[in-house]
């Protein structure tokens, strides 16, 4: 029996688990809710995930939440496909290290603070003064995940759960740009992580994952 897995176009953190899926291949059946909708508070689903969030799996009778979570269970259980947390203990640290600092710094203190200004305020004009700082704080730490590549990828010649959790942070710093073309966001992205993202983009699974409101 596949597993069951409930996604929301647009989520990064979903979009971590679809690419953990693809990069596995794990056989799946895909459920898209929509959020515009209400799908996610819909009785239906609450009675799976009460936090009615995605993304959320169901395999064999267990229902999983949190795209970590998720996308750890999804490398013990299953040994298709591409290793996520590869090697030994050291290795597998720095991995959770670098998922970690990318939802700690590009997330809340960078990405979510243009997102905020530009899209959430209503009818008010963004605070370009908060903008500019993260910008700052955006391109001091894509230079800095930069530095973290080890070849093509972070642990190295192949794919592991830190590409797939930082790559959506990238790839919503572009479309922050296609939106609102001020903000210039793909111009901090340095040529070895820009070079990375393409190397993602590439894969034979990638397409399938993509938002297809972006395209």
């Amino acid at each position: 029996m596949a597993l069951t897995f409930y996604h929301g176009h647009g989520s990064p953190y979903s979009w971590r688990v679809w690419l953990a899926l693809e990069a596995k291949k794990i056989p799946y059946e895909l459920k898209v809710l929509s959020f515009s909708e209400g799908d996610t508070r819909k009785p239906e689903f609450v009675a799976i995930n009460p936090r009615h969030t995605v993304p959320t799996i169901v395999d064999e009778g267990l229902a999983l939440w949190e795209s970590g979570a998720i996308v750890e269970y999804l490398d013990e259980r299953f040994t298709s496909g591409t290793k996520l947390y590869p090697g030994d203990a050291k290795r597998r640290a720095r991995v959770r290290r670098l998922i970690r600092e990318a939802e700690s710094y590009l997330g809340p203190e960078a990405l979510d603070v243009v997102m905020e200004e530009h899209f959430f305020k209503g009818e008010a004009p963004p605070d370009l003064e908060k903008v500019a700082k993260a910008r700052e704080k955006l391109g001091e730490e894509l230079q800095r995940f930069a530095q973290e590549l080890r070849g093509d990828y972070f642990d190295g010649a192949q794919i592991s759960a830190a590409d797939l959790f930082i790559y959506p942070y990238i790839a919503y710093a572009k479309r922050l740009t296609v939106r609102k073309p001020e903000t210039k966001l793909t111009e901090l992205l340095p040529a070895p992580l820009a070079a990375w993202a393409r190397r993602i983009e590439s894969q034979p699974w990638f397409d399938k994952t993509f938002p297809p409101h972006w395209k």
